[in-house]
């Protein structure tokens, strides 16, 4: 297909260039009067934290290749370690990345920019070789007069790359209209901004110190004239001002008085403030408050309960939007019958030791669901001949079962 001849003739109303009416549509500019972009919101520690903690966590994630098969009327999954994209996902998506950084910086743009996109190399047997990241900011997503959806990547060097939709997987976020991901941080600007507002004051006020702060007035100042009012001016600044001068006593010429007119932090709810936009920020990307140091309301007993909701609210709907799309883009349709890829999130949904025992235990002997040996592969233990059959206690065996008596 000739998506750039195509392009001449499309419908206005099309999709191209997400970057130009994401920016007309939203003012960078936040209700606090900070500018709130990528890259000062990757400045503020929370933005930053948040962004880091849920990257990292899918990238670490092992992202395997199963397939269905029959086995005695039944039907199994197994890892295919011979498919072709089983080590393009596991190991190497590229000649340059390991699977770790390739699959963090999905994270980042979709947490970032609400979408990713990455072009999808193929040799002439139609088989993946190779995914490469594409710069989000040069991709416009346009929907041809015939109603298919296609890609133009702004090649700095090579210009305008038509891109069939076969050739691009595209990792959105939430969507208005289930092309085009939302920006995290364009629609949350004014919290952002909020919370860098509160940033740079307080930063601000560590500057020019706390104290001593008031007013220097009295019949000296009358006497003075304008030259010698500037320097007494810049030279009460250098002495007192700024957290090496803090807490410094003055010393005034005769004349002069210090009134201090300063008020405290607390006075101005400031450190309140503070940890409420905190948390706000920790919200918008569902992160638990003590996974950024909130941890005044942390306990023992339900940090373990959040970081188990961390998963399963936060990581699991990324993870389950991503492993959808590599489907939908790398299996072909005979594939997609059988194969389909998955994170394996039970690294991270696992309690403390005694409680992943004590959970085993209980899945082996009671809940007859689990054998010995996967129970073993949890821990990243090697199987052992006979243990992959069922303990089925004898109470829970159907009459006449030769397991149950054996």
């Amino acid at each position: 297909m000739n998506i750039l001849g195509t392009l001449k003739s499309r419908d206005t109303s099309t999709l191209a260039a997400p970057t130009e009416w994401l920016s007309s549509m939203f003012s960078t500019r936040s209700a606090s009067g900070v500018k709130v972009s990528v890259k000062t919101a990757l400045e503020h520690t929370p933005v930053w934290s948040c962004v880091n903690i849920l990257s990292e966590s899918i990238g670490s994630l092992p992202l395997s290749v199963y397939k269905t098969e029959k086995k005695d009327k039944k039907t199994i999954k197994v890892k295919d370690h011979n498919h072709s994209l089983y080590n393009i996902l596991q190991d190497e998506p590229n000649s340059e990345m390991m699977s770790f950084t390739f699959f963090q910086l999905v994270m980042l743009h979709l947490l970032l920019r609400g979408n990713f996109y990455a072009q999808i190399i193929r040799n002439n047997a139609g088989i993946v070789t190779g995914l490469y990241p594409l710069d989000n900011e040069k991709m416009e997503v346009v929907r041809l007069e015939s109603g298919v959806i296609a890609y133009v990547y702004n090649h700095s060097k090579s210009g305008r790359l038509g891109l069939d939709a076969k050739e691009v997987i595209h990792f959105l976020g939430m969507s208005l209209d289930g092309i085009i991901g939302m920006s995290p941080i364009s629609y949350n600007r004014h919290t952002i901004g909020a919370s860098i507002a509160m940033e740079t004051y307080g930063s601000t006020l560590f500057k020019n110190g706390a104290t001593p702060s008031g007013v220097v007035s009295g019949s000296g100042v009358k006497k003075m004239s304008d030259e010698a009012f500037k320097r007494f001016k810049e030279s009460f600044k250098d002495a007192y001002q700024g957290m090496m001068n803090a807490g410094k006593p003055l010393f005034l010429e005769d004349g002069f008085e210090f009134k201090p007119v300063s008020i405290s932090n607390k006075d101005g709810q400031y450190l309140e403030s503070r940890r409420f936009t905190k948390e706000d920020i920790a919200a918008i990307f569902r992160v638990p408050s003590h996974m950024i140091n909130i941890l005044d309301k942390a306990t023992f007993s339900n940090i373990e309960h959040q970081s188990m909701q961390f998963v399963v609210d936060a990581i699991r709907p990324w993870a389950v939007r991503i492993e959808k799309e590599i489907k939908r883009k790398c299996f072909s349709a005979k594939e997609k019958k059988t194969y389909y890829v998955k994170f394996n999130l039970g690294a991270l949904l696992r309690g403390d030791t005694k409680s992943r025992y004590e959970g085993y235990e209980s899945a082996i002997t009671k809940g007859c669901w689990m054998s010995r040996n996967e129970a073993r592969e949890l821990e990243d233990l090697n199987p052992i001949d006979g243990l992959d059959e069922m303990i089925v206690p004898l109470n829970f065996a159907k009459e006449g079962d030769k397991n149950a008596t054996d």
